[in-house]
């Protein structure tokens, strides 16, 4: 497994698709802050829009651009100002995705606009190390993307199964559309990371140390073992720097050290496999290092809140009301 995907299966990320617009008319849409570990996306497939949030001046999508605010900021997105556009309100449904229209794109009035609206969760505790990774605001551009990259596809699979140009009742009209929309969202969040990190670069953190050409080395080998005993030395001995270097290096490129970096992958294994697997706490202790289950359980509830045993009822707990 390479290691931003080895990454994003220890950090879990719920994704959901909820809102279709299609406007005609000028439109301008609020959007409240959310709470932590919460990230609303807008998906533009067609036509354009603008993102308002914090102080600067609006910024101007296109068809295509991908928008996830990653800490959940309050924002606008609108194709004129309030005081001039037609009122529009998005109302809550229990349609799997629904479909919201207000008016039509007329002969040489203003383009349609057409998106997606959704919403990513870092609801993990260990999660929050991969939302911290990212900026405040992840914008992929659509017109930059490569042809045939998985954004232009996935905008093109989501807009048929959301349904196309079939009206408000296209989704429900497809057999199994529900589910392969889910499937759909779930990649959208992978493939948003992978070209926001080809397009802008990351900033300090777990992802910048993966996408460094010497320090991605440590980062793969504490990912694939995370139960070694990873030394100082040991890990600039595989990166080609000395210590001194490779600490500093580290340091400047992940915002860390490599003992806390290692300690949130320990964590991130450890939290993944106590809500999935059926294995014993101290079991799943020695697998991500630890020789001593009290060790293991005085490490956990540090850095969790709680101890392995609460964390594994909460964990499934929290499946059991998904399903």
């Amino acid at each position: 497994m390479d290691a931003l995907s080895h990454l994003l299966f220890l950090h879990p990320v719920r994704a959901a698709l909820d809102i279709r617009c299609r406007f005609g008319q000028p439109w301008h849409l609020q959007h409240v802050a959310q709470p932590q570990g919460i990230a609303p996306y807008h998906f533009i497939l067609a036509g354009q829009a603008q993102l308002q949030w914090g102080d600067g001046e609006p910024l101007a999508l296109q068809a295509g651009d991908l928008v996830v605010l990653v800490r959940g900021a309050a924002h606008g997105l609108f194709t004129a100002p309030a005081a001039q556009a037609a009122a529009v309100r998005v109302a809550s449904t229990t349609a799997p995705v629904a479909l919201h229209v207000n008016g039509q794109a007329g002969e040489g009035g203003p383009a349609l606009s057409d998106f997606l609206c959704g919403q990513f969760t870092f609801d993990a505790p260990h999660s929050h190390a991969l939302m911290q990774a990212l900026p405040d605001l992840l914008w992929i551009r659509g017109a930059e993307l490569p042809e045939g990259h998985g954004l232009r596809t996935l905008a093109t699979l989501l807009r048929d199964e959301c349904g196309g140009s079939e009206g408000i009742d296209g989704i429900e009209a497809r057999p199994g559309a529900q589910a392969v929309v889910a499937s759909l969202a779930a990649a959208l969040f992978g493939l948003a990371v992978r070209a926001w990190l080809a397009q802008s670069g990351p900033t300090p953190g777990l992802l910048a140390l993966l996408a460094h050409p010497l320090l991605h080395k440590a980062m793969q080998a504490m990912l694939e073992a995370p139960a070694e005993d990873w030394s100082l030395p040991r890990l600039a001995a595989l990166c080609h720097m000395s210590r001194a270097t490779f600490i500093r290096r580290f340091a400047e490129v992940g915002a860390s050290t490599p003992a806390q970096v290692l300690l949130q992958l320990r964590m991130a294994q450890a939290a993944r496999l106590l809500s999935y697997s059926k294995q014993a706490t101290a079991q799943i202790g020695e697998a991500v290092g630890y020789q001593s289950e009290a060790a293991f359980n005085r490490v956990f509830r540090k850095y969790s809140g709680m101890g392995p045993g609460a964390y594994r009822r909460q964990a499934r707990a929290a499946g059991e009301e998904r399903q």
